[in-house]
């Protein structure tokens, strides 16, 4: 299944600069092709300083605005945050409740998240997040529900990031200028706009030599059963 498929897409993450760090390019390829994009942030990275005296009030409300303004340059205006302590997210009734109704609300053909079993991605924020997200699409997204009693969507897939397994390619070279845009718009979260730039063109390079590319981002698809019987089978048997 090629993005070019997916006509609105809906991004769940942890942190701000999640985002542009690991899908920006996707991201900026989707809005290019027309498609409508929303961003849910399960935090809003109020521990995301250096500073050990920082006010994590202060911190949050200046990644959000960071966000925000990342999220403009490429035209995106549905970010919604959730608010949950940096840190603490945890893949529970009350996160995938949360994530259920902004894939309702969103109705996306196409969820981006972390891959939850990748097995060293130490920050468990990210882990959490991918989990909570799936099992919120495959669960209690299928069933209506806030908000206002929205009625039930599965996306029609799931490319997640961060993954050792893809099995899907993104050709970012178009786009790679506008993926360090967006990832620069968040200025408290680096030091250095040539260094941040250089590592995120090797980054890509690297990822696209298998693929006979110059600028590449990977993923992993994952395609949610539309059956009910379906669901109901491969729920009994896990």
């Amino acid at each position: 299944m090629s993005f070019e498929e997916f006509q609105s897409a809906l991004a769940v993450v942890a942190h701000p600069d999640d985002v542009e760090s690991l899908c920006g390019g996707l991201v900026a390829l989707l809005r290019a092709n027309g498609a409508r994009v929303a961003y849910a942030l399960l935090t809003s990275g109020d521990k995301g300083s250096a500073d050990p005296r920082a006010d994590p009030h202060q911190v949050a409300a200046r990644r959000e605005a960071e966000q925000l303004a990342a999220a403009h340059l490429i035209g995106i205006n549905e970010v919604t945050f959730l608010r949950w302590p940096d840190g603490e997210v945890a893949d529970d009734p009350a996160t995938r409740a949360a994530i259920a109704q902004e894939i309702r609300r969103t109705q996306p053909d196409l969820l981006l998240t972390f891959d939850p079993w990748h097995p060293y991605a130490f920050h468990n924020d990210h882990r959490q997040c991918g989990f909570a997200a799936l099992a919120a699409a495959m669960t209690l997204a299928r069933h209506p529900g806030p908000p206002n009693n929205a009625p039930p969507h599965t996306p029609h897939a799931a490319w997640l990031f961060s993954t050792p397994r893809p099995n899907q390619y993104a050709d970012i070279a178009t786009v790679m200028d506008q993926k360090i845009a967006i990832r620069q718009a968040h200025a408290s979260q680096m030091s250095d706009l040539e260094t941040l730039a250089r590592s995120f063109r090797e980054r890509a390079a690297n990822t696209g030599k298998p693929y006979g590319l110059a600028l590449a981002e990977t993923y992993r698809e994952v395609r949610f059963p539309r059956d009910s019987s379906v669901v109901a089978r491969l729920e009994s048997e896990a």
